[in-house]
């Protein structure tokens, strides 16, 4: 028998291919046919940061983003232009365009009564001419006020301050008695106020934020004046033109909610659907089972079902559930008696929240049931997906007949999110086979009874039909159902045509293992079975369960009772999310008067819970922990919430001066909290819970998929001995503790001792710093038996004091010398790397799809000041917050005038003398606050000395610089002296079009001897003992043209291990590595070399 053991982790996978006689506890002989490792990542996470841990992604789709919007405004301003231009409200000359803009500014400097906001103002009372009306239009777009989305903005705790904004900007314009944002802007200009919405300097929100309703309300009060005066230019067609163009917004891509599990021509139908909410109703009632005191398990008999069915629509509390006793209570049965489903942490059920908001008085009521279900779900799908507000409440008038009254409740009504597994025609089927047939006795029918009944198979993966393939195909093609769909669009890269899943690591992972397994099964044959190591999965004792249970029994007890407040207290919906921030008030001290912001000392009393007063905030940052456990995150203060944005507590600079009082008042927090406000609280964060809870929940996530992925290489039924078909499980999953104790009990940890380790330790841990302990982990999932399993299971069990690893006393290894049959295999071992130079297939290619491995440049933009300094380098200069002044030094590259001087650093240097720290921070802090000339500034000019790329625009006249964003290659190349010399190119120029290496401008008769990316794989002959070592590239060094090769199997943070001596890589210069006779080598996936020599010597030959 062969098997294949699989050690599946977030960067990594071990395999070995193990072959037996049998599968008893104790194999009488076998032997280690082949093993091996591939690292996906050197991050500990493939496909996301090494130091954030997100997502790769995440910054690319922020960046795109940001370009994505900039094109488009640029896109719709020169729409404008062109516009205006054709309607002659422009001139079509591009000076007098410019000039036009110029007599008419934003009112900073110059005649007010000639600004922008003047004519904008103006216009709503006389005459302007064409070119002015142009103008105020233009100035519009500029700014066109935000326009809120109903259903993306819903959660989006800025909205609540933006609203604030919106809201007070009405009332102040009430109270200057202004018609317009322009009127009212202008008016500010004459007092000399600011008329940019910014947040507060105290952090309390926006003191005014235009909406886009005002501005289009402004629009159109506008050219309702100016038509009187301009008729032939102002038709109705310009105007609807106009606006148009300048108030237009693109609508949010609508989410595709995948195929049916039945009928994969079919979308799935959302949850808000009646014919889901039915469907669910059906399928929990029918597999409700009535538990009598003997425990036995009685079904329900249709007519009981019906019964619940009435209840679970019509008689909900408001979170949309019924209580387990009431539903006793209906049936007549007594406290003795139990469902199946009634647990310590599951009270009750939830009901057709649907059906029963609908029907509420203020609603449809009773009409509701009279409905057509097409109706019913159009209604839902309005709710679900409209986005403006005013929209859906015209459409509900309109097509249902209500009121205002009755349409403003339907509008309000919260609907379920997402989608369900099943099509219209599933759900219609299985609805039918749930609500009418039945089963033996009479009683209904379960959701799986009825789908065999429907489609002669139960909803999985597991279809009885199902043939084996050779090789593992892309698991887009058989995890149709745990993928977001893709474009449909056969143009597109197979990801985005098919769909992918969302999670990097788990992508990456199941990519690299259906390359490994396919070249195994190239190389080796099919494996009879596969094993699969998953999380630790091995049962609890009594002790730890009854703790559980009385842990989710504490924690349920709670949320009911916070359900409570919210309703009967606080006027809320007893939502997730209500909970929650009622619970994080909770935790900022045990008694209610006692609680504050920490962050700031102010009290945060209950009714501040939902007025917009205080946010939900990460207390390490999320965009650089991924945390988003509770134990990470706290109520506190909007104000405060804004002024921290995505820093740890110890790094806010204006909270310097308090830091002592913070870490105070964070005493006063659990203790899984009370570590975050710690000054290095991120650097402990890799050691803490949030990395480990991120590690776990990855690899619970990739070990399903992969467990249902590879089952696809075998059929669902096989022969067996006696000619019946049979279902073999082929494909299982093990217990990753189990496979640490094996290693340890069959003394394997010591074959990869770390050198690092000092002392006799007997119990020597598993040695992490190398990468084929996954290898070692795979051939012990490969020899662990069934019989095995449930032994140590079952020990496992009864053990009540005793650690997992002393369940047995002693577990003998598979064969008779299977150590040093483990040995001399890992020995063997060259672990194979993932290249990761960031570009896409020879198919992306073609389509003009490549893609860089990096930034091409960093994103701070440099000024040019046409200044050098004495070594000839540029000077330049760049903008950076008045925070980031820590020091003298800063202030001195505070930019000077033509003269060398700058009143604004000579006043900081008084501000700031003898003072360092945060008490200098601090100083300059109170300057920007109470300084009569320079208060409220945010951003000064300072000047470096830097070399970037530089970037001409339009004319040539205006610059701007970015420095490279990194390195790209390293080019070694052998002159004609015979010496070897190398250049390293960074990425910028490595993508640049028609770019020559200064090696070759400045060496014609220069010959490359190899180019290496960052992740190549090299060999090289040691100078001493011939023998070939395989390295691969970590990095290079611009500056002194070294590169960092350190060997196949060297793992950890091998920056940091060399910074803390503990390991040491080779290190050389482009001369001193030819007699290292080095060439790049290719691994595959199972660890094959293929070198080709030094290719060099033969040609020299």
């Amino acid at each position: 028998m062969k098997t294949l053991g699989l050690d599946l982790g977030t960067n990594s996978l071990g395999w070995a291919i193990v072959e037996t006689r049998d599968e008893p506890t104790k194999y009488s002989e076998g032997s280690i046919v082949a093993s091996g490792v591939r690292i996906f990542s050197q991050s500990e996470m493939a496909g996301r940061d090494p130091q954030s841990k997100a997502s790769l992604a995440v910054a690319r789709r922020q960046a795109r983003g940001s370009r994505r919007r900039r094109d488009r405004y640029l896109k719709r301003r020169q729409r404008l232009v062109d516009l205006l231009v054709d309607l002659g409200l422009m001139p079509a000359d591009k000076a007098a365009r410019a000039e036009l803009v110029k007599n008419h500014g934003d009112g900073k400097t110059g005649d007010l009564s000639s600004s922008v906001y003047a004519l904008r103002a103006r216009a709503l009372d006389e005459a302007l001419s064409p070119y002015e009306i142009g103008r105020a239009i233009f100035h519009l777009n500029q700014r066109r006020g935000f326009k809120s989305n109903r259903k993306a903005d819903s959660n989006d705790p800025e909205q609540g301050v933006i609203s604030e904004g919106m809201r007070a900007l009405d009332e102040k314009m009430a109270e200057a008695g202004a018609r317009t944002i322009g009127e009212w802007l202008h008016m500010r200009r004459l007092q000399g106020l600011p008329v940019r919405a910014r947040i507060a300097p105290d952090g309390e929100g926006y003191a005014f934020y235009p909406s886009r309703g005002a501005l289009e309300r402004e629009f159109d009060r506008i050219m309702a004046r100016q038509t009187l005066f301009h008729t032939d230019l102002l038709t109705d067609t310009a105007i609807r033109e106009l606006r148009e163009v300048v108030f237009h917004q693109r609508p949010l891509r609508p989410v595709k909610p995948g195929k049916c599990s039945y009928n994969p021509l079919e979308e799935r139908l959302a949850k808000a659907h009646p014919l889901f909410q039915k469907f669910r109703l059906l399928k929990e009632l029918n597999e409700l089972e009535i538990v009598g005191e003997d425990q036995k398990h009685i079904k329900l008999t249709p007519e009981q079902r019906n019964a619940l069915a009435l209840q679970l629509r019509t008689s909900l509390t408001k979170q949309g559930k019924v209580p387990f006793s009431k539903l006793r209570s209906t049936l007549k049965l007594g406290r003795e008696v139990r469902f199946n489903k009634e647990t310590d942490n599951r009270s009750d059920l939830e009901g057709d929240v649907i059906y029963f908001r609908m029907s509420r008085p203020e609603c449809f009521g009773n009409r509701w049931a009279d409905l057509p279900v097409e109706m019913q779900a159009a209604i839902t799908e309005r709710l679900r997906t409209e986005p403006d507000y005013k929209t859906l409440m015209n459409w509900l008038k309109a097509e249902t007949g209500l009121d205002e009254v009755h349409a403003r409740a339907v509008a309000d009504t919260p609907v379920p999110d997402g989608f369900g597994r099943l099509g219209q025609s599933a759900l219609t089927a299985l609805i039918d086979a749930l609500e009418n047939e039945v089963g033996e006795g009479g009683f209904v029918i379960t959701e799986a009874e009825a789908a065999k009944r429907v489609y002669g198979r139960t909803n999985s993966e597991a279809d009885p039909d199902r043939k084996g393939v050779d090789e593992l195909p892309k698991y887009q093609e058989v995890l149709a159902r745990h993928i977001p769909p893709g474009t449909g669009e056969p143009d597109d890269p197979y990801d985005d045509f098919m769909g992918r899943i969302t999670n990097p690591t788990v992508h990456i992972a199941l990519n690299q293992l259906r390359r490994v397994v396919n070249a195994l099964i190239r190389t080796y044959g099919k494996p009879d079975r596969i094993a699969i190591e998953v999380g630790r999965d091995l049962k609890m004792n009594d002790r730890e369960r009854d703790e559980v249970n009385r842990r989710i029994g504490r924690n349920t007890k709670a949320a009911i009772e916070r359900g409570v407040k919210l309703t009967e207290t606080f006027r809320q919906l007893d939502t997730g999310y209500n909970r929650l921030r009622l619970e994080l008030w909770e935790d900022l001290n045990q008694k209610p008067e006692n609680r504050v912001c920490i962050y700031c000392g102010k009290a945060i009393a209950g009714h501040m819970l939902f007025n917009g007063e205080t946010d939900i905030d990460h207390i390490l940052p999320y965009s650089k922990t991924l945390d988003d456990s509770k134990a990470n995150r706290i109520l506190c203060c909007t104000s405060c919430n804004r002024e921290k944005k995505n820093r740890p507590p110890s790094r806010v600079p204006q909270w310097r001066s308090r830091y002592g009082e913070i870490l105070a008042r964070a005493t006063t927090l659990p203790k899984n909290k009370q570590w975050r406000f710690a000054e290095d609280a991120m650097t402990r964060f890799g050691e803490e819970e949030g990395f480990l809870a991120r590690q776990l929940t990855d690899m619970q996530y990739i070990s399903r998929l992969a467990l249902t992925y590879l089952a696809h290489l075998y059929d669902y039924e096989e022969v067996d001995l006696d000619g019946i078909y049979k279902r073999h499980a082929r494909v299982r999953a093990l217990p990753g503790r189990m496979t640490e104790m094996l290693r340890r009990q069959w003394g394997l940890n010591e074959l990869l001792h770390d050198h690092n380790l000092i002392g006799g330790d007997v119990a020597k841990p598993k040695n992490r710093l190398d990468h084929r302990h996954h290898a070692i982990d795979a051939i012990v999932i490969a020899c662990t038996s069934r019989a095995l399993i449930q032994r140590l299971a079952t020990a496992s069990a009864a053990a009540e004091e005793r650690g997992a690893e002393r369940v047995v006393e002693r577990i003998d290894p598979p064969w008779s010398g299977f150590r040093e049959d483990v040995r001399a295999a890992v020995g063997a071992i060259v672990v194979s790397h993932k290249p990761d130079h960031g570009t896409v297939g020879r198919e992306g290619y073609a389509k003009g799809r490549g893609q860089t491995a990096g930034k091409l440049h960093n994103d701070t933009a440099y000024g040019h000041t046409g200044e050098k300094d004495a070594s000839g380098n540029d000077i330049v200069v760049r903008r950076i917050a008045v925070t980031d002044i820590r020091s003298p030094a800063d202030i001195r590259k505070i930019r000077t005038n033509a003269h060398g001087h700058s009143e604004l650093r000579d006043r900081l240097y008084e501000a700031t003398r003898g003072l360092e720290g945060k008490a200098f921070e601090q100083a300059v802090l109170d300057f920007v606050k109470g300084d009569a000339k320079f208060r409220g500034i945010r951003h000064v000019r300072i000047t470096e000395v830097a070399n970037p790329v530089w970037i001409t625009h339009g004319d040539g006249r205006h610059k701007k610089g970015y420095l490279p964003g990194g390195n790209d290659r390293f080019d070694v190349w052998e002159l004609a002296d015979g010496r070897w010399d190398a250049e390293v190119v960074t990425t910028f120029d490595a993508h640049r079009p028609g770019f020559v290496p200064r090696m070759r401008l400045e060496n014609h008769n220069a010959r490359k001897i190899m180019s290496l990316k960052k992740g190549d794989m090299i060999a090289y002959n040691d100078p001493v003992s011939g023998q070939r070592i395989i390295a691969i590239v970590r990095k290079f060094d611009q500056r002194n043209k070294q590169l960092y090769l350190d060997p196949h199997n060297e793992a950890g943070n091998l920056d940091r291990r060399e910074k803390e001596k503990t390991y040491k890589p080779l290190r050389p210069m482009p001369n001193p590595l030819k007699k290292y006779r080095p060439r790049q080598v290719r691994i595959d996936e199972i660890g094959q070399v293929f070198d080709p020599g030094p290719w060099w010597e033969r040609q020299d030959g």
